[in-house]
């Protein structure tokens, strides 16, 4: 198979439109296409209104429209995954190339990773364009350091069960992807007394930033965009 087509993966930050890199937007430029996940249902296409805010003339791309259903069902997300990866290999095929893009940095928990192996398994070139990673932009938004000298930074995927290991943690810890889970993470952080800080929707309109989480009253409305930062020493 002949395929010029390239596929990227182009990250467009955490929600701030001037945070996107200018090879982002040179690499949206010069392809054909823009792909992203739309949920529809009146929900906005988060990445694609990001990478629209910071370059208008994105619209007059054509698009392709990515659907990928919320499930803990792995045969099924496979299922969704290859469904997506077809929608973008037909303009592939045809020798053009694809903008696709993702909230954050491509590299984090992006649904990029799935459809990078998918082209390349069938034989298309993939390149990656790195954005301002989501728990960065928020400790910048908190005003605090990750790391500093020879501290560790540990970065978690949020669930109930790996939350004693992650207090164990020495260093800064970072709590990523599980809204369902926050209210329990809360509730335990604040039953330790322990010092955290939580940055939800960052760099986006309704951005909420809540520090020290103890100080959280538990009615809090938190989106999905949403992370928990620890540091050794505080927040």
């Amino acid at each position: 198979m002949n395929c010029t087509g390239i596929l990227y993966g182009v990250g467009v930050g955490p929600g701030d439109p001037e945070l996107i890199t200018v090879k982002a937007l040179k690499t949206i430029s010069a392809c054909r296409y823009v792909s992203f996940i739309d949920s529809g249902k009146n929900r906005k296409a988060v990445a694609y209104e990001i990478a629209r805010a910071a370059m208008p003339e994105i619209e007059k791309k054509e698009k392709i429209h990515i659907k990928i259903p919320m499930t803990a069902d792995k045969t099924l997300m496979r299922a969704h995954h290859s469904d997506a990866f077809n929608a973008i290999g037909e303009s592939l095929k045809a020798g053009d190339s694809v903008a696709f893009l993702t909230l954050g940095d491509v590299s984090v928990y992006s649904t990029f990773g799935y459809l990078r192996k998918l082209a390349n398994e069938a034989g298309f070139q993939t390149r990656m364009i790195s954005g301002v990673p989501s728990f960065c932009a928020a400790a910048a938004a908190m005003n605090t350091d990750l790391v500093l000298g020879e501290q560790n930074l540990h970065i978690f995927c949020a669930s109930e069960a790996n939350l004693d290991a992650f207090l164990a943690l020495k260093g800064t810890r970072v709590l990523m992807k599980g809204p369902g889970k926050l209210p329990h993470i809360i509730k335990t952080l604040k039953e330790k007394c322990l010092d955290a800080g939580l940055v939800s929707n960052c760099g986006m309109e309704n951005e909420v930033i809540v520090k020290p989480v103890k100080e959280m009253n538990g009615d809090e409305s938190l989106s999905y965009y949403s992370l928990i930062i620890m540091r050794d020493g505080g927040a």
